[in-house]
């Protein structure tokens, strides 16, 4: 009575190990290696001299609002800032593309804000609006309410959102995302001439960056 039961559990088993090793081996030979050679890419020096970017020894963030990640790096780069060699700089820069579909649809803000002169300040309460109370500050009507519950002038925001400083800001913006193929967020271009996504923890991940921007050479992972 008991030969059908035991023969199903076994069955079930050596499925489910199949299955398990079918699905390693394929993040082994096929996953793993493509997401190890999108984590760092080199720019050629002909690139480079066309690239929208013009000042060296920089570290420029691709960052989004919408993005969970950057929200939790926020902490890591301001870290990153603080050891960066002298003459060094770190710049934020909203991702952005013609549509401002997807990550990039907060691109606007971003500009406009930057244009007031309050990005800044109001970063984390944007990042929380978007990602943890799920407003869609690419709404007119959502975003009047984040603005007056920021304390931020509606009339004073929707002039600089239409001035000629935000829609160049957002020209910049779209150049540099294009030129370097930035496709998620947060990634990081460094000197010009690396284009990295995070492929280790903070504060390890810092060292790649200024290992790139000092010695223009990567870590082992």
């Amino acid at each position: 009575m008991y030969k059908r039961p035991l023969l199903f559990i076994s069955y079930t088993i050596f499925i489910i190990v199949a299955a398990c090793f079918c699905t390693s081996v394929y993040f082994y030979h096929y996953v793993i290696p493509q997401s190890e050679g999108k984590v760092l890419s080199f720019i050629s020096p002909e690139k480079v001299a066309g690239s929208p970017l013009k000042d060296d020894n920089v570290i420029v963030e691709i960052f989004s609002y919408g993005c969970h990640y950057c929200e939790m790096n926020e902490a890591n780069i301001a870290g990153l800032g603080k050891v960066l060699p002298a003459g060094a700089r770190l710049i934020q820069l909203h991702i952005n593309n013609e549509e401002q579909a997807g990550l990039a649809a907060f691109a606007p803000l971003f500009a406009t804000l930057t244009v007031m002169g309050i990005e800044a300040q109001h970063r984390s309460a944007a990042y929380q609006a978007i990602i943890e109370e799920n407003n869609n500050l690419a709404d007119k009507n959502h975003l009047n309410r984040w603005l007056k519950a920021n304390g931020i002038d509606q009339a004073e925001y929707d002039k600089a959102h239409d001035s000629e400083q935000v829609k160049a800001l957002l020209a910049y913006l779209t150049s540099v995302s294009r030129y370097y193929q930035v496709n998620a967020t947060p990634s990081f271009i460094v000197n010009r001439k690396w284009l990295a996504v995070q492929d280790r923890e903070f504060p390890a991940f810092n060292k790649q960056l200024l290992s790139l921007l000092q010695h223009d050479k990567p870590l082992e992972p």
